[in-house]
């Protein structure tokens, strides 16, 4: 076959055309004209159906999604009850003594938003191990027995929970939730199909590119499988990994990825915490929680710790990416990244979630050329952020507009599995807000460069649409321009287009 034809579609800059791959690359855009190609090439008709830039999430956890397929799902549980009865299932299909893991429950949900306890589900589990994982991934229920087996008895510190006789409630907090995850066989065989699943399904929702997080407690058996999925050339998307600092000692030993190419694959960054999550109460904040007043959240480490970490990873080539929600966090990570950007971040380091961002802090990123990897999907998600923060913090949650018009490079991404792995969702949050604080809402323009132009700079891809650039591609079922948000979430992907291969396509002939 020599090529791939996309005919009758809206192009990006919504004038009517045709394109033609070749290559891997843009071969020839048309306009007013018929296309002259091979009588071989693949053809998709996309019936006036808008073609743009190749969607990218910026901010994913892959492994973990498709580990919750085999887990026991917990999103959208309503109450501690119907916990239970998903647990109850998950222990039916163990063994004895076999370690249970769920994740996705949110207390928030839950009618009287209090956290559960071991309490809880003790009785479902008696004799297996079972650590349920917050929606957010920074706070875990333990039941007695993985207590017991991971010799928790002693445990102290904020990031384990106690009640008012000083037991254990089985709530456990930030590194403590990673070291109990450690102890969790992952069955490292199933890993490469789980991550073959995601990207199938990444394709059929318009995403050529997954900026890759890789975890603190498997980055062993990922990173092989990810190699390994490289070299079988069994992967559709292109990939942009990012590993906790302590993978790269590993990625040198066992030749992973260190040097890949830019084409599907790529090691970018470092992927670094300095707090939790707002959901958990566990995000740094500069004032406390206004639902938990002798609460500020949680910060991993100290300034001078995270100062030296970021000088590490930029002395060793790499891009920082800096976990950091609360307001406190961001400043943290802003010291740290601007004392190694220079006079305009040639490393492109960035803030992942950079959630709490009040204009003092925005301001100095745009002034040191720090970026952003944000979230949309969260502001229409966490209803509750008004109780967590109040009102006038309120207006500095989520600042997309301010960010983008303040100069700040800010991409999209989902945080999958904590939300939707769709890109249209996350486009229609940005642009809608669920009502809240209306003035950051953006424009559709600005929606699809979080998730085509921005996603593509903070991942090392530059965007050009040209002859000769790289061809990848999201067909919408629909023409896009002007569409009312509404309107918007409910449209489809008719294909996805990635080095000049219809990776998914509903219109191929």
């Amino acid at each position: 076959m020599s090529g791939l034809l996309i005919r009758g579609c809206t192009l990006w800059d919504g004038t009517p055309g045709s394109v033609y791959c070749e290559g891997g690359n843009i071969a020839r855009v048309y306009r007013g004209e018929e296309p002259d190609v091979p009588a071989d090439a693949e053809v998709i008709e996309a019936s006036g159906g808008s073609l743009h830039p190749g969607l990218i999430d910026s901010h994913c956890h892959p492994f973990d999604y498709g580990w919750l397929k085999r887990c026991v799902d917990l999103r959208g549980t309503s109450n501690v009850t119907a916990l239970r009865m998903r647990l109850t299932s998950g222990v039916l299909r163990a063994a004895p003594g076999e370690w249970v893991v769920g994740m996705g429950w949110d207390q928030e949900a839950f009618p009287d938003k209090s956290m559960p306890s071991r309490g809880d589900i003790d009785d479902v589990a008696p004799s297996n191990p079972v650590v349920l994982s917050r929606i957010c991934g920074h706070i875990g229920l333990l039941n007695g027995e993985a207590i017991r087996r991971l010799g928790l008895g002693r445990g102290s510190g904020p990031e384990y929970e106690r009640d008012p006789r000083g037991e254990l409630t089985g709530i456990v907090k930030e590194t403590a939730l990673v070291d109990a995850l450690r102890m969790v066989p992952k069955a490292p065989e199933r890993l490469g199909s789980d991550l073959l699943t995601v990207d199938a399904e990444a394709a059929k929702l318009g995403l050529t590119g997954l900026h890759c997080i890789v975890s603190p407690e498997g980055y062993r058996e990922e990173l092989t499988a990810l190699a390994g999925l490289r070299a079988a050339g069994a992967l559709s998307l292109r990939y942009r990994v990012y590993v906790p600092f302590e993978a790269l000692g590993f990625v040198k030993e066992k030749r992973l990825l260190d040097g890949a190419g830019g084409g599907g694959m790529r090691l970018n960054g470092v992927k670094i915490f300095t707090d939790g999550s707002l959901g958990a109460r566990t995000a740094a904040l500069r004032e406390p929680y206004s639902d938990d007043p002798g609460n500020s959240g949680m910060l991993r480490m100290t300034d001078s710790e995270l100062g030296r970490l970021v000088e590490k990873v930029d002395s060793l080539g790499y891009q920082a990416v800096v976990h950091a929600i609360g307001d406190r966090a961001v400043e943290q990570a802003v010291e740290a990244l601007s004392l190694v950007t220079g006079g305009g971040n040639p490393r492109r380091h960035r803030i992942e979630h950079a959630s709490v961002v009040p204009r003092d802090l925005r301001s100095k990123m745009a002034r040191h050329g720090i970026r952003a990897a944000v979230q949309p999907s969260f502001v229409t998600s966490d209803t509750w952020a008004a109780e967590r923060l109040g009102e006038e913090r309120l207006r500095d949650l989520h600042p997309f507009r301010s960010m983008l018009e303040e100069g700040i490079v800010a991409s999209g991404g989902s945080d999958c599995p904590v939300e939707s792995l769709s890109p249209v969702l996350g486009m229609w949050s940005a642009m809608t807000r669920g009502g809240s604080v209306p003035s950051e809402s953006v424009t559709l323009e600005q929606a699809l460069a979080l998730y085509t132009s921005f996603a593509a700079s903070n991942g090392f891809d530059e965007l050009a649409l040209k002859e000769g650039s790289p061809a990848d591609f999201t067909l919408f079922d629909s023409d896009i321009e002007g569409m009312h948000p509404a309107l918007l979430r409910k449209v489809g992907v008719l294909a996805t287009v990635v080095n000049g291969v219809a990776v998914h396509s509903y219109g191929a002939g």
